[in-house]
């Protein structure tokens, strides 16, 4: 009875995990195409309106960061496609770090817009495609890195690399807006920052800010991926011999084959991976039992 309730468990984690996966998948896909459309939009009514150089519209931060999170949710595409076709779910540690990366950056400036922006200029908040920048995407990338199965536990170092480009663009800021100034060629306080703050309060109450932002969606990540894999190992007793392993991969071979589509099999690749490090038995073997147990039930299936 408890392996038949194992069973059902294992497979609806299979089919959750492949659930995800197509929601990263469609979120990356919008965030893309949205981000794309925003850009352009942005660029042109630079021109046309502003009469300005439409390339003055990448002074703003909110450009940058979404140009940054369409580049992150281009890499992790074809992680999400795979993970859909083959349910392999971990990201490579650079891959990871570039979504980390971009949703932190995007976070800041939906946290920017609903904090500060959206009380002084509603309509820059949120009027035509500026929703899209400030809105959007920022929460379609944040779905996305909380949707895929990055396979990483992000350290104090990742949380700084995660604000590298908030940062970069902060001294960018001060360096034209406070050293050079507008009147000499640099940019115009856009944020007007100076009104208020002066720099040197500024910048380090900018850099903890960042970095507060980036430890809470380390922290949340972590987390979730602690409680899947807890999840996950409860279903399998901390005793079991290597030939108990076996058979566990064996097991999950003819249930891929059985519940299966039969040209889209799932190959659960991260889970096979985990057991083996928990049980310290050689990762082959383990996909070797998985494939007999698939091609057995197959042949079965065939036969019937």
């Amino acid at each position: 009875m408890n392996d038949m309730k194992n069973t059902s468990i294992r497979e609806h984690l299979t089919v959750l995990l492949r659930r995800r996966s197509v929601i990263a998948l469609c979120c990356v896909i919008l965030t893309m195409i949205l981000a794309f459309y925003s850009i352009v939009e942005g660029v042109n009514i630079t021109n046309n309106v502003a009469h300005e150089n439409g390339f003055m519209s990448f002074i703003y931060f909110t450009m940058i960061s979404n140009v940054f999170a369409a580049l992150s949710a281009a890499f992790v595409f074809p992680f999400a496609v795979e993970g859909i076709r083959q349910k392999r779910f971990i990201l490579p540690k650079w891959a990871a770090l570039i979504h980390f990366t971009a949703t932190t950056s995007i976070a800041v400036t939906m946290i920017v817009v609903l904090a500060f922006i959206s009380w002084t200029s509603p309509h820059d908040a949120f009027g035509g495609h500026n929703f899209v920048t400030h809105i959007v995407c920022p929460l379609l990338i944040i779905v996305s890195f909380f949707q895929i199965e990055s396979g990483h536990l992000f350290t104090w170092k990742d949380r700084l690399f995660g604000i590298v480009l908030c940062s970069a663009y902060m001294i960018v800021y001060y360096i034209e807006v406070a050293l050079i100034g507008e009147a000499n060629g640099g940019w115009p306080d856009i944020y007007r920052l100076q009104e208020y703050v002066s720099p040197a309060f500024a910048i380090p109450a900018s850099l903890l800010f960042f970095f507060g932002v980036s430890t809470a969606v380390a922290f949340l990540s972590n987390r979730l991926t602690k409680k899947r894999n807890k999840k996950m190992f409860l279903l399998w007793k901390d005793d079991l011999d290597p030939v108990e392993v076996r058979i566990e991969a064996y097991g999950m071979g003819r249930m891929a084959a059985q519940y299966g589509e039969e040209n889209n099999l799932q190959i659960p690749y991260d889970i096979l991976i985990s057991l083996a490090k928990r049980y310290d038995t050689d990762p082959e073997d383990l996909m070797r039992a998985f494939a007999k147990g698939l091609i057995i039930e197959r042949s079965d299936r065939a036969n019937k």
